[in-house]
């Protein structure tokens, strides 16, 4: 599914337009995105959380010039599932295609 049709399906689902859908999908996106710029974590209950992760500063090894390299401090977005959502899509026992074939 791409973005355009979650859209399609949120304004189905909430009986709007497909205008204000995409609104309110990037309405949402962008506070997620603005609230990990300043480090505060977002949870959506049975969804998941979306954090962040520092890395230090660290040396490290770049394959294609086959030298050594130190990496900046960064910090990049993380998310975590739910338990719901986990359990949900891991249902491997009514799934046929975990089978060994």
């Amino acid at each position: 599914m791409d973005q355009a049709e979650l859209i399609e399906k949120v304004a189905k689902e909430l009986n709007i337009s497909n205008a204000q859908s995409q609104r309110l999908l990037k309405a949402t996106l962008r506070e997620i995105r603005d609230l990990l710029r300043v480090g505060h974590a977002v949870t959506i209950p049975h969804l998941g959380t979306f954090d962040t992760a520092t890395y230090a500063e660290h040396r490290g090894y770049r394959p294609v010039s086959h030298d050594f390299a130190i990496f900046p401090k960064r910090r990049v977005p993380v998310f975590r599932t739910g338990t719901l959502l986990r359990e949900e899509v891991y249902d491997i026992e009514s799934d046929d295609a975990g089978a060994p074939t």
